[in-house]
């Protein structure tokens, strides 16, 4: 269907466009005072935007996992909701493990940088 440089740039066009919808997101939801609900709401909609899926099983181009859950989901064009949908929830699961380590890390960087652990008095 395409040659491979209109693939590649299909993919930076869709990266750029991926890239700046994250950003919109980010700016949505900075109103969210508590950063350990806003920051798995950027790190959802990274996973739902960035993560590419093999859509047909015989040739090797990707596409983005949700879009191709959608158009399968919404026409009935085939039989690959499943095996989408699984890729999207390991791939949300690393991240979310990934982010739950990160936090971890900044929670012990802050009580370390506060008072450690020793009161005022």
């Amino acid at each position: 269907m395409f040659n491979e440089a209109e693939y590649q740039t299909l993919w930076m066009v869709y990266l750029a466009a991926a890239a700046c919808c994250w950003l919109v997101w980010t700016q949505l939801t900075r109103w969210i005072g508590w950063w350990f609900v806003r920051e798995p709401l950027w790190v959802i909609m990274a996973v739902i935007l960035f993560t590419p899926a093999q859509v047909d099983p015989l040739k090797p181009e990707l596409a983005p996992a949700a879009i191709g859950w959608l158009l399968d989901f919404v026409l009935g064009s085939g039989g690959d909701t499943g095996v989408l949908l699984s890729q999207l929830a390991l791939v949300m699961t690393l991240a979310a493990l990934a982010y739950a380590g990160f936090a971890c890390l900044r929670l012990g960087w802050r009580y370390r940088r506060g008072n450690g652990g020793k009161s005022a008095a």
